[in-house]
């Protein structure tokens, strides 16, 4: 099996997505403890410029109810987008995370949010990143005045939400603190190009190119959205979820190639040993079927996006 692996590795034309049933297939019935974890992964995950890091994958547990995060370990950053999360949630990430950061524009929109907003505890950034070219310099020196730090980044050639990691991992290994999960406040409806930019870079951020231990969630109005590596993940559903979904939703798409193998179950409309890419099959408008965890096994990344109950708990 091990020569196989790395035969097909070699090899410039994936199999078909018949030959990639048949290994999940035979993969599945061998004795060896998470066989589909360890080795399903290395021999599907072929395609596409940039490689995952994702050798051996791991099972996964997930608990996508931001307000149980251990938030000493986490980072807040805030992209240029209006934040229309629930007040009381977003009062409770940012003063309890570990670091808090805005990105250009988002300076602005962290000062509305504040004047908007009667909470007089709000802490202020402690890093302002970006080319600034959007950021109000009044609200940034007023900001400064309070003791944020101004990390200027006015490369072009990254996003300014790609820039923004790298000083989070700068500034993380500077203080000699390991942090755990990173939440990006981002709006999912106006620019079509700034959303998929955003995707471009969750999916960079577990690349070699660009590798981040830490998870990233990017939380919209009442959304969290991550990357799912290849392997075997059970994601355990806030009550609020369960109880209610028809009134929520699920989608989860391939990321930089076809999935060529992804079995589900927990959804209302499961996988099993399906093929996944653009241009063919997508999860979208799903939703849970009642059980606390839901469990995927894929063979490649997917983008994972679920409706959140902030509105009913905070």
């Amino acid at each position: 099996m091990r020569s196989a692996c790395y035969t097909l590795k070699r090899n410039s034309h994936p199999p078909s997505p018949f030959i990639y049933r048949s290994i999940y297939s035979f993969v599945s019935r061998m004795k060896t403890p998470r066989a589909i974890d360890i080795w399903l992964p290395k021999i599907c995950n072929l395609r596409g410029p940039l490689t995952m890091i994702s050798d051996p994958p791991k099972s996964r547990d997930w608990w996508p109810a931001l307000e149980d995060l251990r938030l000493k370990d986490t980072a807040v950053v805030i992209l240029n987008t209006s934040i229309e999360n629930p007040p009381k949630l977003v009062r409770h990430l940012w003063n309890n995370s570990w670091l808090r950061v805005t990105v250009d524009g988002g300076t602005n929109q962290w000062h509305s949010f504040v004047k908007q907003n009667s909470f007089d505890d709000l802490k202020f950034p402690d890093l302002i990143t970006g080319d600034l070219d959007s950021a109000n310099p009044a609200v940034v020196e007023q900001f400064v005045s309070m003791g944020s730090k101004i990390i200027p980044t006015p490369s072009q050639d990254e996003t300014d939400f790609t820039k923004a990691l790298k000083e989070v991992k700068k500034y993380s290994a500077k203080n000699c603190k390991s942090i755990d999960s990173i939440i990006v406040m981002v709006n999912m409806c106006h620019r079509v190009d700034h959303f998929l930019s955003n995707l471009n870079t969750l999916y960079k951020s577990k690349t070699k190119d660009l590798y981040f231990n830490e998870d990233i969630y990017l939380l919209g109005r009442n959304s969290l959205t991550w990357l799912l590596q290849a392997g075997t993940h059970r994601i355990h559903v806030p009550q609020s979820l369960r109880l209610h979904p028809e009134n929520n939703y699920v989608g989860f798409f391939p990321m930089g190639s076809a999935c060529n193998v992804c079995t589900t179950t927990g959804l209302k409309w499961n996988l099993s040993g399906t093929l996944m890419e653009m241009g063919g099959l997508t999860s979208s408008s799903n939703t849970f079927n009642g059980e606390p965890i839901v469990t995927i096994t894929n063979s490649s990344p997917l983008l994972w996006t679920m409706t959140m109950g902030y509105e009913e708990s905070f």
